[in-house]
């Protein structure tokens, strides 16, 4: 392990109690993480709103940051509570005609269809892809596309199976065809590098409480300059405007960046934990972590497959993320879990098979135990 994943390690107290690997649901906070937070508690604790210029401040900061890891303009992000909020901001400010179409796979997390569904008393269908073994193939994405399809919505990383979709083959396919990608982003930002401009991402959401390691309540949405303008507003709020602090004066003008999502008051607290996060993430590099991860899972699947076990998610060039599916064979997916987390190892089930997602902090030996630990 590098000298710096092993010195990071030491801030994540929840090595202590458990051997977490279930980065895919909550993650745990970092020490970093919560000594921000601690600090803005008592900020306003002693000064209360007189240090609101210093969590603005922060979450300036925390705006450069993640525009930094996403590979975006500063301008194009916003805060958000979660990956829906993003999702519905964006889904809901299309002008939708009767009879229009979105296309997304049949795999997704829920958070990636129900914007979709609701936009169904419109008039808009949804197309779904089915998953081949695993993947999702941009060949049959094409097919389903027509004259008629708005936008494909798609994960960065797929939640159950861990393959990493194609974003930038994606983007050069929906530009040329005049249709938005949108991605939920939860199962790849802090964990797989990612530039959202070069792969022609028109809106990226993404919660915080996962892979960014960051407090629940949190999220990231990115909309892209280029789009920002053919979208309506439907949920405007006071701070949405320009003119923001004249409270007297009513001019709809709304701000010319992605700050018109930000309708009211923000999430301080949360943003603060979002951006020690943030910061931790590259100042470690997200190269570096990537290539950490993809080693930890390599290392994972290496071990499952020497034990006869069969892994599911896909491991080919480019198809590599943080998580990894397996079949636990005769036995319940659910019961291995409850066993494994009574020797101190957090997993998941997910479909009849436990998913194991490691972060930067863990280790090669923790790979090695857990796997020794299956029944």
């Amino acid at each position: 392990m590098s000298d710096k994943f092993t010195t990071v390690r030491r801030l994540f107290p929840v090595r202590r109690n458990y051997v977490y690997l279930n980065h895919a649901a909550v993650s745990p906070l970092s020490k970093r993480v919560t000594a921000g937070l601690r600090q803005q508690l008592d900020e306003q604790e002693e000064y209360g709103g007189r240090a609101e210029h210093l969590w603005e401040g922060r979450a300036e900061e925390a705006r450069k940051e993640a525009a930094r890891l996403l590979g975006a303009r500063q301008s194009e992000i916003s805060f958000v509570k979660n990956t829906t909020e993003g999702l519905n901001l964006f889904a809901r400010g299309i002008r939708w005609k009767k009879g229009d179409n979105v296309v997304l796979p049949r795999v997704e997390f829920p958070a990636n269809v129900y914007p979709w569904l609701g936009l169904e008393e419109e008039g808009v269908r949804l197309k779904f892809v089915a998953e081949r073994d695993g993947r999702i193939r941009i060949e049959d994405i094409e097919r389903a596309l027509d004259r008629r399809t708005r936008v494909v919505a798609i994960s960065f990383v797929e939640f159950q199976s861990g393959y990493r979709n194609d974003l930038a083959a994606l983007g050069k396919l929906c530009r040329s065809r005049g249709v938005y990608l949108v991605v939920d982003g939860i199962q790849g930002a802090g964990a797989l590098r990612i530039n959202l401009r070069k792969c022609m991402v028109d809106a990226l959401s993404c919660g915080g409480h996962k892979w960014l390691l960051a407090p629940q309540g949190t999220g990231l949405f990115y909309c892209s300059s280029r789009v920002l303008e053919e979208l309506r507003h439907h949920m405007p709020g006071w701070m949405s405007v320009v003119g923001w602090t004249n409270y007297y004066k009513f001019d709809y003008n709304l701000f010319p960046t992605s700050r018109r999502y930000e309708s009211a008051q923000k999430n301080f607290l949360g943003i603060t934990g979002l951006l020690e996060s943030l910061k931790l993430i590259n100042e470690l590099g997200i190269r570096d972590i990537e290539k950490r991860i993809i080693a930890l899972t390599d290392r994972l699947c290496e071990r499952l497959e020497a034990r006869g076990m069969s892994v599911y998610s896909p491991r080919g060039k480019g198809e590599k993320s943080g998580i990894v599916s397996f079949s636990p064979g005769k036995h319940k997916a659910e019961k291995v879990c409850e066993q494994l987390l009574g020797q101190g190892f957090v997993t998941a089930a997910r479909n009849g098979r436990i998913r194991v997602s490691p972060h930067y902090y863990n280790t090669f030996e923790e790979i090695d135990r857990l796997v020794r630990a299956l029944p």
